[in-house]
């Protein structure tokens, strides 16, 4: 292990993973704390402080320092458990921030930032994009060398879900959050040594907002590939899709309406007793309509373990419309040795071929035709789960990532030019 020291901010616990976001960030923290000594920052959600006894944030202090954290900070915030309010937006519009931003601009954080910064670190590592306002505070030639985790490019996401929205005033609402995204990417990407990117096209928009060539580079996402194994074949219910998800992020929300709206149906029509089962945490409303199993379609809420879901269907589905970064959903029931079909977008950064890993549609009919084939034919779905499982091995799996992470780092921090 190194000797340098890491101070490591995060915006909320990564346990449990629950999330993409989470399970993205949790893995880097072990990959940092199997190289450094790691000091943690984090924000948690109120009556979860380390020292309010509670038994989930007790759990994530633990698990943390098992895996190598040295000391783990939190800074307790009322708004992480509120969505965004209207109050919210005007305040971001008025300070020229993007309004999910707001949320983690608390003067204790930056207190405490401010105050173990000046410990002395050879490393900052700021785990996402809403917490690099803090960087501002960073002065001088003894400033530690700093990486910064895109999860996604948000300007773009913004960008996206302004194309697809048919309200003017939202329109106009995710036009000015869109415009403050880019700027304040920009600026963080600046302000960084190196931004983590989790695509080659997301290192090719990140040199681009903040004009440095080599800015960004690539560390994937990747998937636990001894956790998610394949199962029996003859567990598989071929009339059954699923869809994998945090439920209370828009662009999951949005696809899960589109699919069970205009792609589900088309597929009913043929096999009627197709079935979807919605799986992930924080149902929205809009979601939670769609619960009618005697039509077709169940919304479990979150489960303890989404697996037993994804082993027994026949197929996986992605039908996003909108979003950034790598699906780690698509990894993981690629690991499972499962048959998946995406939108283009949905698949977007992963080294998968159309065909031979999975099935890309982009419009309902020809999406609902391809599961109709795949749930039709054993031994399509069995072919493109062993292509699946091949590549999440071959690319994917957390180790190899991780040490190409580090690779890069150290790389960087040498001198010595940029990889990938």
């Amino acid at each position: 292990m190194s000797t340098d020291r890491v101070l490591f901010l995060l915006a909320r616990p990564p346990i449990p993973q629950d999330t993409g976001a989470k399970i993205r960030s949790w893995n880097i923290l072990r990959g940092f704390a199997e190289r450094y000594e790691v000091d943690v920052l984090s924000y948690s959600e109120p009556g979860t402080a380390l020292d309010g006894g509670s038994k989930n944030v007790q759990s994530w202090a633990e698990a943390a320092k098992e895996v190598g954290v040295r000391r783990v900070e939190e800074v307790p915030n009322e708004s992480l458990v509120h969505p965004t309010s209207a109050p919210h937006f005007v305040a971001a519009v008025l300070q020229g921030l993007p309004v999910s931003v707001m949320k983690y601009r608390r003067r204790v954080f930056s207190g405490a930032f401010r105050k173990m910064l000046s410990q002395g670190y050879e490393l900052l590592h700021v785990e996402t994009l809403h917490l690099a306002g803090e960087l501002k505070a960073l002065k001088g030639k003894d400033r530690p060398f700093v990486t910064l985790n895109a999860h996604n490019v948000e300007c773009q996401i913004a960008d996206r879900m302004c194309e697809i929205e048919p309200s003017p005033l939202r329109r106009t609402a995710l036009s000015l959050h869109a415009r403050n995204m880019r700027r304040f990417e920009r600026e963080a990407f600046a302000a960084s040594d190196a931004v983590l990117a989790v695509s080659r096209e997301d290192c090719r928009q990140i040199d681009a907002l903040c004009d440095v060539a080599g800015r960004a580079f690539l560390v994937e996402n990747g998937v636990d590939d001894s956790y998610f194994m394949p199962g029996e074949f003859s567990e598989e219910n071929p009339d059954e899709v699923v869809f994998v998800g945090s439920m209370d992020w828009l662009p999951n929300i949005d696809g899960v309406v589109r699919f069970a709206e205009d792609i589900l149906p088309r597929i009913r029509e043929r096999r009627p007793a197709t079935h979807l089962t919605v799986v992930g945490r924080r149902p929205h409303p809009e979601i939670l309509a769609l619960h009618a199993p005697d039509r077709g379609v169940t919304v479990t809420g979150t489960v303890d373990d989404v697996r037993p879901y994804v082993r027994r269907a026949g197929v996986v589905a992605v039908p996003l419309r909108f979003g950034g970064g790598t699906r780690l959903k698509i990894l993981e029931a690629f690991s499972m040795s499962k048959a998946v079909v995406s939108t283009s977008l949905g698949c977007e950064g992963i080294l998968c071929r159309d065909g031979d890993h999975l099935m890309v549609r982009d419009d309902a009919e020809s999406f609902a035709r391809a599961c109709l084939e795949i749930m039709e034919d054993p031994q399509c779905r069995k072919k493109l789960g062993i292509k699946g499982r091949e590549l999440a091995l071959a690319r994917y799996a957390w180790p190899s990532v991780i040490e190409r992470m580090h690779a890069e780092i150290d790389r960087r921090r040498n001198g010595v030019g940029h990889g990938f």
